[in-house]
């Protein structure tokens, strides 16, 4: 299970659209906060700079110390409590991704809450976004998602990916059985209804369940998956082109057609250009040999 969840993982991240809606560092005490619960229809980032505070959301209580970058998932309500006689500076961004609809994160059992040690450059990242969240420059934008994609990144390589600790959810338990039907038979005929088949779904519910995860439609995904197979082959001698292509399940014409809409060069061209630079092995994630 692990491989298909960094699968998952990689394949969502690679493709997620974020919005930054908001931005700011605010500075909080005991009289400035209100005893209610917020809930909010956006993500949000929270993280410590100094201070100290507690974090109650459902039925869970979280202290808040410096280095606590917490995520907070659009409709979680939350409060923050503080001391008497503590003060807490919190950095946070709200923002919107794109596949929130089947509550991903929750289906991939992120937690929401680490202890970074890296506090400085956590801390830039966010003053990079609070600072360009109000620029009218052109690259803005683009700086706040650069920022935003090394601030979910430092998120995800914080805490270790164990699918061991606990039941897969329903979601990935599907998942996993149609990834590996199609590992299995990338040299086949696949159909969105053999895939649907393989996990009871509609195949009309099925495209969209399957997008809502993976990020592409589930030919789209086939078709990279043969790619990434087909980079691998062209990279061992004994494999040729038309070897390759019948590996992966397409005439040799298509095949190339495909190869070079994927990566901008033909099949010998990659090989010979493989060769040249002296590349060997397995680029394919989830690569199979012969």
């Amino acid at each position: 299970m692990t491989t298909n969840y960094l699968t998952i993982m990689m394949k969502h991240f690679e493709h997620m659209n974020i919005e930054v809606t908001a931005a700011a560092e605010t500075v909080l005490n005991a009289s400035s906060l209100k005893d209610r619960e917020d809930v909010y229809d956006c993500n949000r980032f929270l993280f410590v700079k100094e201070g100290a505070g507690r974090l109650i959301v459902q039925n869970d209580e979280i202290q808040l110390v410096r280095g606590k970058l917490c995520i907070l998932l659009s409709g979680r309500s939350h409060r923050i409590a503080i001391d008497p006689d503590e003060q807490l500076i919190l950095q946070w961004c709200h923002f919107r991704s794109s596949y929130e609809d089947r509550d991903l994160y929750r289906v991939l059992q992120i937690p929401y809450h680490i202890q970074l040690t890296d506090i400085g450059a956590t801390s830039k990242l966010l003053e990079r976004i609070i600072e360009e969240i109000n620029g009218d420059k052109l690259t803005s934008r683009l700086k706040i998602k650069a920022s935003m994609l090394d601030l979910i990144s430092t998120y995800l390589d914080s805490f270790p990916i164990n699918m061991n600790d606990g039941a897969p959810s329903e979601e990935l338990q599907k998942i996993d059985l149609v990834l590996n039907y199609i590992d299995e038979h990338l040299a086949d005929n696949i159909t969105v209804e053999n895939l649907a088949k393989q996990v009871f779904l509609h195949p009309n519910y099925f495209i969209v369940f399957f997008k809502s995860i993976l990020g592409y439609s589930p030919i789209q995904y086939v078709n990279l998956r043969r790619m990434e197979l087909a980079k691998s082959l062209l990279l061992q001698q004994e494999w040729n082109v038309s070897a390759v292509a019948s590996k992966v399940g397409m005439q040799i014409y298509y095949f190339s057609r495909m190869f070079k809409t994927h990566t901008g060069v033909t099949p010998s061209h990659y090989r010979k250009q493989s060769a040249a630079f002296g590349t060997s092995g397995d680029l394919s994630n989830r690569g199979e040999g012969k």
